[in-house]
C-alpha cells in the first residue's frame, strides 16, 4: 500500500514524474573560430569525427575530420559572400541571339570565301599545269 508520508515511497514517486523543467532544455550551439592554421592544428576531437570551423583570418571554413585513432586532418575550403544573380531580361536575351546570328553570318561567308579562294587556286594551278 502506497504512504505519501513515508520518506522512501515519496523518493519513487518524484523519479516516476517527467520533470519539465528538463524537457525545454536546448543543448548549446556554436560556431568555433579558430585564427589560422596553427589554431586548426591544435583542434582535438574524439575518435571517427568531424567539425566546421571558422577561420577568423581568412575567408575559409575549414573541415576538420579525426580517423579511428583520433588524428585530426583539416581540410581548408574558401567562402564567398552570395550575390542574388539579376533576373534574365527577354530583350537582353535577343540581342545576344542576334549577335550569335551575325557572328555566326560572318564565319559562314568566310568559309565560302575560302572554298572560292581554294578553287581558284586550284583553276589557276591546273593552267600552269
Amino acid at each position: 500500500m502506497f504512504n505519501p508520508y513515508y520518506p522512501y515511497n515519496n523518493n519513487i514517486f518524484q523519479s516516476q514524474q517527467p520533470q519539465m523543467h528538463q524537457l525545454n532544455v536546448l543543448p548549446q550551439q556554436q560556431i568555433i573560430q579558430v585564427n589560422g592554421k596553427a589554431s586548426v592544428d591544435t583542434i582535438q576531437l574524439a575518435p571517427n569525427s568531424s567539425i566546421l570551423v571558422m577561420d577568423t583570418s581568412a575567408p575559409i571554413v575549414w573541415m576538420c575530420v579525426s580517423d579511428g585513432v583520433g588524428k585530426v586532418t583539416s581540410t581548408p575550403y574558401d567562402i564567398v559572400v552570395h550575390e542574388e544573380k539579376p533576373p534574365i531580361d527577354i530583350s537582353d536575351v535577343e540581342k545576344r541571339l542576334e549577335n550569335v546570328e551575325k557572328f555566326i553570318s560572318q564565319l559562314m561567308e568566310g568559309v565560302k570565301n575560302d572554298k572560292s579562294n581554294v578553287s581558284r587556286t586550284k583553276s589557276k594551278q591546273s593552267d600552269t599545269d
